[in-house]
């Protein structure tokens, strides 16, 4: 019988592995990890593709200018880093 001042084990959402001091409805840490991992696959692919979209936009539109494909380049790095951020977010928001 457990104590009354140890925390109950409560199973994982995704996998049903019991784990002690786990809230009610969250997924353990080997299952977290796993989750991340794959949302960090799907967002850098994503954000691989708008980079894509960016870097040809700037090609296209931005003079050929130093001044102003430097600023090119930078919109396309900044492009990567945040649609890499938001589709991992998204991704682990919409994961099953």
């Amino acid at each position: 019988m457990p104590s009354l001042g140890e925390p109950p084990e409560v199973p994982c959402a995704g996998c049903g592995r019991r784990v002690t001091g786990l809230p009610w409805g969250e997924r353990c840490p080997q299952c977290l990890l796993q989750r991340q991992r794959r949302a960090s696959r799907l967002s850098g692919r994503v954000a691989l593709a708008a980079t894509i979209v960016a870097a040809l936009y700037v090609w296209l539109r931005v003079p050929a200018e130093p001044t102003a494909r430097y600023y090119g380049l930078l919109a396309i790095v900044v492009t990567y880093i945040l649609v890499r951020r938001i589709a991992a977010r998204i991704a682990l928001e919409a994961m099953k």
